[in-house]
């Protein structure tokens, strides 16, 4: 493994703090050209996307993996339950990406696997269609429709080790039928991005009707980006942001960086600032294209690390934001996954936090878990709200007794899984693949 998936996994066992997203490189693309073939003005792009994606534009020693057919294959298993109990009002189905060997943390050739979600039940495998022989990120629509970003990798071998390097992306659009059971998987026509473009994340509007990408900019290389395209014809619209800081998010590679509103005219995008700082910005997409900062609305400015503020858990505290923040289908509400701690005395608590996005203001906490005398030791993340946000699928702690780490620092040793959170209830998925770089489902 090279640094960039040290540091992702560092991301999922140490306190959020101790990664920043400036610290997680993003996915670069190529189109095997080098040369960008239009002139310039996600759910997302890899949100800095999977480490997987990252190591899209790099060689990187990998562990072996076999190649996978361009095909559909259907398992047995009956359609997803949810009409009724914990899993009633969530989407029936989602995507993971996975491959040859279980264990999350391996860089390899994945597939796609669409699963129930009451169950966990691998209702279909799809793979990338050929020339492409791996998929590197995956965005939700609705529950039946799904974005898939197919690459073709190279593969040489040198030193004893095996190495891929990106030289092809597509991106696919998969449709869903009965039971769950892939029904289409078609091209969209979105042409590459430039080489080196550092895509941050893409998402698909919940009709499916547009596509957003996000060029992540920043570092001293071009501003950020960010592009609309009308399906199924393709028509682009542009918005950039000159030295701009980067659009990414603090969720070590992983989760949502871009979210529609269902009436798919809001975008929300978090913005990294100077001074270590994440900003919340939502953008009219039905603006003209052009000035990016214009065109969005600062809604949040969270500080960072060090930085005092008056926070709905109930006091001044320094407060550790960052993960994934994303809009409520109504346009309401954002939901984000936070962390509150003060330092004298030592004490922090974990909690899902909702936001007006009339005001900014901090309206509910869910899931609030004081950690007496530690730091954090976990990331949580938020993947799915309803239209309301009463109802939301999250990465939490198991419940229990949190416990100081002893591969950490004054921080709390816990497991993170993902669930269903309504109010304080929350609701561990059956069958849910172990939370790992690259293996964070989508609905």
């Amino acid at each position: 493994m090279n640094t960039l998936e040290d540091k992702v996994r560092a991301a999922l066992r140490e306190t959020a703090g101790e990664i920043t997203p400036l610290s997680v490189p993003p996915l670069r693309l190529h189109d095997g050209r080098g040369q960008r073939p239009r002139a310039a003005a996600t759910r997302r792009w890899p949100a800095g996307l999977a480490p997987l994606a990252a190591a899209a534009s790099v060689a990187i020693v990998i562990v072996v993996s076999l190649a996978i057919s361009g095909a559909v294959h259907v398992r047995p298993g009956g359609p997803a339950r949810g009409k009724a109990g914990p899993f009633a009002g969530v989407p029936p189905y989602y995507v993971v990406l996975a491959g040859k060997d279980p264990h999350p943390a391996v860089i390899q050739l994945q597939h796609a696997e669409i699963r129930a979600t009451a169950t966990g039940a691998v209702l279909a495998r799809v793979a990338p269609p050929p020339p492409y022989n791996t998929f590197s990120a995956v965005a939700a629509g609705s529950d039946h429709t799904f974005v898939l970003a197919a690459e073709k990798w190279k593969q040489t071998r040198q030193d004893g080790g095996t190495f891929f390097r990106s030289i092809a992306y597509k991106f696919f659009l998969l449709r869903l039928g009965a039971g769950g059971h892939a029904k289409r998987l078609t091209p969209l026509p979105v042409p590459p991005e430039p080489a080196r473009a550092e895509i941050s994340g893409f998402a698909l509007t919940p009709d499916g009707t547009k596509l957003a990408v996000a060029l992540r900019g920043g570092d001293g290389g071009p501003g950020p980006e960010i592009q609309v395209f009308s399906l199924p014809a393709g028509a682009e619209r542009v918005w950039a942001w000159p030295g701009g800081g980067p659009i990414t998010n603090n969720a070590g590679g992983e989760g949502e960086v871009l979210s529609w509103a269902a009436d798919g005219r809001t975008l929300a995008f978090q913005q990294w600032v100077a001074g270590n700082h994440i900003h919340l910005r939502l953008l009219d997409t039905t603006a003209p294209g052009g000035s990016l900062q214009a065109a969005s609305r600062l809604l949040l400015a969270w500080p960072g690390d060090g930085a005092s503020w008056h926070y709905v858990h109930g006091k001044i505290s320094n407060v550790l934001f960052g993960f994934s923040a994303i809009i409520t289908g109504d346009g309401s509400k954002i939901v984000a996954a936070t962390e509150d701690l003060t330092r004298h005395p030592l004490s922090s608590e974990l909690a899902f936090t909702e936001f007006s996005t009339a005001t900014g203001s901090a309206v509910k906490a869910l899931g609030r878990w004081p950690i007496p005398g530690l730091y954090p030791g976990q990331t949580q993340d938020v993947l799915w709200a309803n239209a309301s946000g009463s109802t939301l699928i999250v990465l939490a702690h198991v419940p229990g007794t949190p416990t100081k780490d002893p591969h950490a620092i004054n921080s709390a040793g816990y497991r993170i899984e993902f669930g269903v959170l309504r109010g304080n209830q929350f609701t561990p998925l059956p069958g849910a693949p172990a939370p790992g770089p690259g293996a964070w489902p989508v609905w």
